[in-house]
């Protein structure tokens, strides 16, 4: 009973987030201000290992080695952005390769020691989809990309305002195969893009974004099966 209650907020969580996310990357471009971004979705994070506080520390080792390996990576890129200027944009590729390198790591944590949880599933989400907002969002506004990149930014957070307005309490969101490795492929287009520029910049991110925005597709058109 408690875990399914401890689900159930994840959940009202992940909604609450993709409200404050959607919000705060409209006055982050209305504003040109990254640390928006940065700031609100630390909190929320914040607000979501709270609401897990007594599973967590009941964890051995505390918080769970794949979690850690996710907060780690969820570090670097707020660090990244913080502390990095936007104009070394090698520094960023390496510090931010390092994250997508321990998202790879933290997954096969999370099965050699047997950590998979519904609050490990909806972390690394998260975190995965913060990390493409914000690339979109660098990429928008210090990058010269136009604004469709900003699409595949913001639609994990308007599919979950979707599957809000129109809920289907016996669908539980879950991770897909295919979904996974386009994320993952899109992961590595983003940094590569931080390397590039011209026509090959705009080629690959266009590429990953229309892959993305395919995935999206799919999953809304599976949610209403």
């Amino acid at each position: 009973m408690m875990d399914i209650l401890s689900d159930k907020h994840i959940e009202t969580w992940s909604i609450y987030n993709a409200f404050a996310m959607t919000t705060a990357l409209i006055i982050a471009l209305v504003s040109k201000q990254l640390s928006i971004l940065l700031v609100v979705f630390s909190i929320s994070i914040i607000a979501l290992i709270f609401i897990n506080r007594k599973k967590l520390l009941n964890t051995r080792p505390i918080f769970g080695i794949a979690n850690t390996l996710t907060l780690v990576r969820f570090l670097i890129i707020v660090l990244s952005f913080y502390l990095i200027s936007f104009n070394d944009t090698n520094l960023l590729f390496y510090s931010l390769s390092i994250a997508v390198i321990l998202d790879f790591f933290d997954g096969i944590a999370a099965r050699y020691f047997n950590e998979s949880s519904f609050f490990g599933q909806y972390f690394d989400m998260e975190i995965d989809a913060f990390f493409v907002l914000i690339m979109c969002y660098f990429y928008y506004t210090y990058g010269g990309v136009s604004w469709w990149i900003l699409i595949p930014g913001a639609l994990r957070y308007l599919f979950r305002i979707y599957t809000f307005c129109f809920p289907k309490p016996d669908v539980k969101e879950d991770k897909k195969t295919y979904a996974t490795v386009i994320a993952a492929s899109y992961f590595i287009i983003l940094l590569i893009g931080l390397i590039t520029s011209g026509t090959i910049q705009f080629l690959i991110l266009l590429i990953g974004s229309l892959a993305i925005a395919v995935s999206f597709l799919i999953g809304i058109i599976q949610y209403h099966k």
